[in-house]
């Protein structure tokens, strides 16, 4: 891998990506993540697009769909998998183990290599409209939106702050929330490798920084109400405490609250919300973050008023 080329990887939400990818740019290349989702077909385009020179990817099943458009891509030189590369790898592929087995780059000599335009990543758009393109994002790109971050969310300090990262790789807002975020300002990042796991690793890592696609926050939003339903006098009670801190809230964000309700919020908060916040694993989040997708007003309330600091990006 030389300074210029492109490697595509194809990993789910695994530690080894962030080591990988930044491995990839360390050399002076390009990384580009594949959707796991991603057909051998789709595989196949997207590998020829970008003048991809190295295919990374996690397990044999993966592996498979590069497999079967190998000879349509010879520009692929080297394929490369990161687990049970045994199972049914020919013989010329790779094993990731085997390149770990040498002295360390000097990450000095390495970032005095790097060009603040060099592309970092492509980040390829859905297809919807013809053939997904591949989105040329710089270094200066990635830093310039870190720097936006940090203004939106002005923690005292960003280090040890916890992160879950479970959305795809091949998205920008994984890629920034968790990655480049990551690596940026020291983040602690927990990996969940099954998006449909997000609801346990948040019980269990507590996080600081949440991002979810207005889905994530629909389904929480839906799996509270249907569990609150169980009790319909409790349910009851919860939904006139929320209408009750909607206004409440609104009025804190604008700094015109009075104490009265204040006083009102923290006894809603200690009755009905902090529990609840505590049993769905966000009673420790500093920032909540939505985006990508238009989100019912409704539920960006919802949470508000229950102690949740949902906003929108743009």
């Amino acid at each position: 891998v030389a300074p210029g080329d492109r490697v595509v990887l194809m990993m789910r939400n695994i530690p080894e990506f962030h080591v990988l990818d930044l491995a990839v740019s360390f050399c002076g290349a390009t990384p580009v993540s594949i959707y796991n989702s991603s057909s051998p077909e789709q595989v196949q385009y997207l590998v020829e697009h970008s003048g991809a020179v190295l295919g990374v990817v996690e397990d044999v099943g993966f592996l498979e769909r590069f497999l079967k458009v190998r000879d349509e891509v010879p520009g692929l030189r080297t394929l490369a998998v990161l687990r049970d590369p045994d199972a049914i790898a020919p013989d010329d592929v790779r094993r990731v183990d085997d390149w770990l087995h040498h002295e360390p780059l000097d990450l000095a000599t390495a970032v005095a290599d790097c060009q603040i335009d060099q592309l970092a990543t492509m980040i390829y758009t859905s297809g919807t409209t013809g053939p997904p393109k591949g989105v040329m994002l710089t270094h200066r790109n990635l830093v310039w939106t870190v720097e936006c971050l940090k203004r939106a969310m002005p923690f005292d300090s960003y280090v040890g702050k916890r992160v879950v990262s479970y959305l795809p790789m091949a998205h920008i807002a994984e890629r920034m929330t968790s990655h480049y975020m990551g690596v940026s300002v020291g983040y602690e990042i927990t990996t969940c490798p099954d998006p449909a796991q997000i609801a346990t690793y948040l019980k269990e890592v507590r996080p600081n920084v949440v991002f979810g696609v207005p889905r994530v926050w629909e389904k929480i939003y839906a799996g509270v109400n249907a569990a609150l339903g169980a009790d319909p006098a409790k349910k009851a009670q919860f939904d006139d405490g929320v209408a009750a801190a909607t206004p409440i809230v609104e009025r804190l964000d604008w700094g015109t609250a009075t104490d009265e309700d204040r006083a009102t919020w923290e006894f809603l908060d200690a009755a009905a919300f902090g529990p609840v916040r505590e049993l769905i694993g966000l009673d420790q989040v500093d920032a909540a973050i939505t985006g990508a997708a238009p989100i019912p007003a409704d539920i960006l309330r919802w949470f508000r008023a229950i102690g949740v600091p949902l906003s929108e990006i743009y």
